[in-house]
């Protein structure tokens, strides 16, 4: 257990902690209770024949190791607590095992150069924009497939109307033209919409939908055309006007 304060014990005086085969991610109850886990900057918890709790900063890194691609949980909000990287041991020059004393001298080298950095202080624990987007976009390859945003996506892209609701969604996309929608299956609906769709936005004041009353719903983007409406822009950022 992710809570269990064991685990929390076995945290103290490591830098880097390893999580064979994702143990921690595939035994958690929930996508929520990992991501918790991970975020935490220090764990409360009392040290036997102590006689009170006290907080305890985290000092670690983790580090998962993986056979199988899809290791990440399928959350449509993001993964951004996990950077997920390909490992290619064919594609290794020499193994590790081969010259001990020279793989002892190369990780020895890494962890200079590590030291040197940290000194430096020229460095961020930050990424930029851009990163982050590449992120997201290198993540959803070591995620589950997502069969329910593939369905929704197939049906948008052959819609014809400029909005749709959650409940038109769910029985018209999904396949459920007479089963009336339970609550936590129009949340994941709209989980969908809001992060595993593009190309279409959400609107909060309600609209009339025929056969489904009036729904919040989402409406197709137009065209990103700019502000001047496509006219080209003069030399000194000016847009010319024609009478």
């Amino acid at each position: 257990k992710l809570d269990d304060d064991n685990v929390y014990r076995k945290l103290q005086g490591h830098w880097i902690i390893e999580m064979s085969e994702m143990i921690a991610t595939a035994n958690a109850r929930s996508i929520e209770e990992i991501k918790s886990f991970l975020s935490r900057q220090k764990e409360v918890y009392k040290i036997p024949y102590e006689t009170h709790p006290e907080d305890r900063l985290r000092q670690c890194v983790f580090g998962g190791t993986s056979n199988a691609l899809d290791f990440l949980p399928l959350d449509r909000s993001g993964n951004r607590r996990f950077l997920p990287v390909m490992v290619y041991p064919e594609r290794a020059e020499v193994h590790i095992l081969d010259d001990e004393a020279a793989s002892r001298a190369y990780i020895e080298q890494v962890w200079a150069e590590a030291m040197t950095t940290y000194k430096s202080g020229d460095f961020k624990l930050s990424f930029t924009p851009e990163m982050i987007q590449y992120l997201k976009e290198h993540q959803r390859d070591f995620m589950p497939e997502d069969t329910k945003a593939g369905m929704i996506q197939a049906y948008l892209d052959r819609y014809t109307g400029s909005a749709v609701c959650s409940k038109q969604l769910f029985r018209e996309a999904l396949n459920h033209p007479f089963d009336e929608p339970k609550q936590w299956e129009i949340r994941e609906v709209n989980d969908i919409m809001n992060h595993g769709i593009t190309g279409w936005k959400y609107f909060s004041n309600p609209r009339i939908f025929e056969g489904y009353g009036r729904q919040k719903g989402w409406e197709r983007e137009a065209p990103a055309t700019g502000a001047d409406n496509g006219r080209e822009k003069t030399p000194d950022g000016f847009v010319e006007v024609t009478e």
